[in-house]
């Protein structure tokens, strides 16, 4: 049975509201970023696993979820400066950060431009160089992912049944899945529904890592101790992944204190929906 959070609240930081949740009251504290069109829940199968021993907070990014959705204002400095407020409004003395693929790499960001607010950074399945140049080169799946934000489906069944179809998410379906799921949409006045990610802000994103996301400049500039997980498992095609082991490697070697575990049998949504196959572990080990 899935962890109840403790909070599921609503905190003001910098200008605008935010929504987070909190599982697990004792401990230090770990705040989680996610990924460009997920929400706090994503994070739920880690906090199972690691709200024994921790505080751990997931919020919505802005624009995503029940956060505030300005009409611009998207970029991974404005992100990581999203996360220092976030931190500092509620009170958390230099968390843990664990970040899932935009998530992550806002996280890495954080880390070269906040080394201060952080004790240890984890990132899961990102941080290397974006394996495409151009929104046209992103793979498949991705582009399927944002292909459901702003189109309404009648039921939720229906939308259900169609995440269900992907061959990276249907059969490794789970009750973490469903939780994630439920958060993701709202429901319209004729039962239908659409998801609450703005459209708008992962556009803005995807547009500004051609001019600001540059790891090879941020992995230097890494001093806390750093935990990388990768999924080298293919999502559609080969070689689809969102981090190539060539990039999960340089990544390894130019932030100086670096741990890196692969796992080839998961793929970029199940490293984190199926955190306790392998993944939890790990994290545990590394911020005892």
């Amino acid at each position: 049975m899935p962890v109840s959070p403790v909070r599921d609240e609503y905190i003001i930081a910098g200008d605008l509201t935010f929504h987070y949740v909190q599982w697990g009251e004792q401990g230090s504290p770990i705040i989680c970023p996610h990924g460009l069109t997920a929400n706090a829940y994503c994070f739920q199968a880690l906090a199972d696993e690691l709200s024994n021993t921790h505080r751990v907070f997931a919020y919505d990014l802005r624009g995503r979820g029940d956060s505030d959705k300005p009409e611009s204002g998207y970029s991974l400095s404005i992100h990581a400066g999203d996360l220092a407020d976030i931190i500092e409004a509620l009170e958390l003395e230099r968390p843990i950060v664990i970040g899932h693929s935009l998530g992550a790499m806002i996280g890495l960001y954080f880390a070269a431009h906040y080394p201060e607010k952080l004790s240890k950074l984890v990132l899961v399945d990102a941080g290397g160089q974006l394996p495409w140049e151009t929104i046209e080169g992103q793979p498949l799946w991705l582009t399927a992912s944002i292909s459901r934000l702003g189109i309404p489906v009648a039921s939720y069944g229906e939308y259900i049944q169609r995440l269900k179809i992907a061959p990276f998410l249907g059969p490794f379906w789970n009750e973490y899945l469903d939780i994630y799921f439920e958060h993701d949409i709202y429901y319209q006045h004729d039962g239908s529904v659409i998801s609450k990610c703005y459209p708008a802000a992962v556009h803005e994103d995807q547009l500004s890592f051609n001019g600001e996301y540059k790891p090879e400049l941020l992995w230097p500039r890494v001093t806390s101790p750093t935990l990388l997980l990768r999924a080298g498992k293919e999502m559609l095609t080969p070689h689809d992944q969102l981090l190539t082991e060539a990039g999960a490697e340089a990544v390894h070697h130019a932030i100086r204190h670096c741990r890196y575990v692969n796992y080839p049998d998961l793929n970029h949504y199940t490293i984190i929906f199926l955190a306790r196959h392998g993944p939890a572990q790990a994290i545990r080990d590394f911020i005892v």
